[in-house]
């Protein structure tokens, strides 16, 4: 099982980002649901699954400026593992044999679990803003002694 990531690129303006910074700061209890407006005027309200991904999207595109929005198998071969968390197959495959992620063996290919993956990355991506953030306290107190 192999997966291939593609990427069809949405992009928005600055004005449009605006707006989407705008709602989400005016519902700051979060959004419930959303409905669409069909091409005959018919209002139809979205399934909750469906609107909790809209108001993911909004709420990253808010806070971040851009966002991606994809899917991904519950098995990921090596390849898409370490393209998903941003490392190289060999360095992937290190942190597995280091216990760092779960892995398991079909037939000779190594595979991960989507969730593993995903987990791993956001705990690197913490890692690394909190190393960032030492850099910067340490940055700060050299200039404050200068």
């Amino acid at each position: 099982m192999s997966a291939v990531l593609s990427k069809a690129d949405v992009m928005v303006s600055a004005e449009e980002l605006i707006s989407v910074r705008h709602e989400v700061d005016i519902a700051p209890a979060g959004i419930a649901g959303f409905a669409a407006i069909m091409a005959d005027g018919e209002t139809r309200e979205l399934s909750p699954e469906l609107s909790r991904i809209i108001a993911r999207v909004i709420r990253t595109l808010a806070l971040n400026g851009s966002v991606t929005v994809g899917s991904l198998p519950d098995e990921l071969t090596s390849n898409t593992a370490a393209e998903v968390m941003g490392v190289s197959r060999p360095t992937l495959l290190k942190m597995a044999k280091a216990g760092d992620i779960d892995s398991f063996k079909v037939g000779s290919h190594t595979r991960f679990k989507r969730d593993d993956v995903m987990n791993l990355k956001a705990k690197r991506e913490v890692a690394r803003k909190a190393a960032m953030m030492d850099l910067l306290e340490i940055r700060d107190e050299i200039e404050n002694h200068k």
